[in-house]
């Protein structure tokens, strides 16, 4: 920003504290690492809780073994804790950079599967009940998500060789994963247990005029609510 004389190669990983040291002297740059410290512990614990919480809502709606619906005393969903624990310590030996092209990587291909699945909804599950409904034609709601795939295809076109190979792997490692719990499911080896819940409950919302297919959908229905149905915003 001007305020050293650095070049551009000296900004390396824990650079930052050195340049506040220079700037502002040693408190400055021991607040600046104290506050990257906190920030990142903090990002980490946000991180694990909202996946070890995501873990626990797919066993309790029968996609994962019900080992993951387990609770501490405090509500915490402990197995999901400890999974994402391991997982993290399997991947901490790993280069940073790496690291971070992967994880780049993983979520540019959720966010495929999202956008997939918004117009897959929006366009053959009309009927499905909607907190929010995105007010544009289904034209339009193909024509939103065009330009950030297009941004994500160009983003995998410049990535490294690894990065090809580990998205392969997880994409078929989750294909069979489902496969298998599918056959762990018939055969009873895993124990899975759908929870229902009636904690969302939303009226139908309006459809456009040209999508209105039943008389008894749009502002006027009023049908009754049910509670295993999963609700989506498409």
């Amino acid at each position: 920003v001007g305020a050293t004389d650095y070049n551009q190669s000296d900004w390396v990983d824990g650079h930052l504290g050195s340049v506040c040291v220079e700037i502002g002297g040693k408190w400055l740059g021991a607040w600046t690492i104290f506050a990257a410290a906190i920030s990142n512990l903090a990002l980490f614990e946000a991180e694990m809780s909202s996946d070890a919480f995501q873990l626990m809502g797919m066993a309790e709606r029968g996609y994962l073994p019900k080992i993951f619906q387990t609770r501490s005393r405090y509500g915490t969903p402990t197995a999901g804790i400890v999974f994402n624990t391991l997982v993290v310590v399997a991947f901490g030996g790993a280069d940073f950079g790496q690291l971070l092209e992967l994880l780049n990587s993983v979520y540019a291909l959720s966010l495929l599967m999202e956008y997939a699945a918004f117009v897959k909804l929006r366009l053959y599950h009309k009927e499905l009940q909607r907190p929010y409904r995105i007010p544009v034609p289904d034209w339009a709601a193909v024509l939103i998500v065009i330009p950030p795939t297009l941004g994500i295809f160009v983003i995998f076109a410049t990535s490294n060789w690894y990065v090809y190979y580990f998205c392969t792997g997880i994409v078929l490692v989750g294909i069979i994963i489902f496969k298998f719990s599918d056959i762990f499911k018939r055969l009873g080896w895993v124990e899975y247990e759908s929870r229902k819940s009636n904690n969302h409950k939303y009226a139908t919302t309006p459809l456009d005029e040209d999508e209105i297919t039943d008389p008894l959908e749009g502002p006027s229905a009023d049908p009754p609510i049910d509670s295993n149905v999963e609700f989506v915003i498409a």
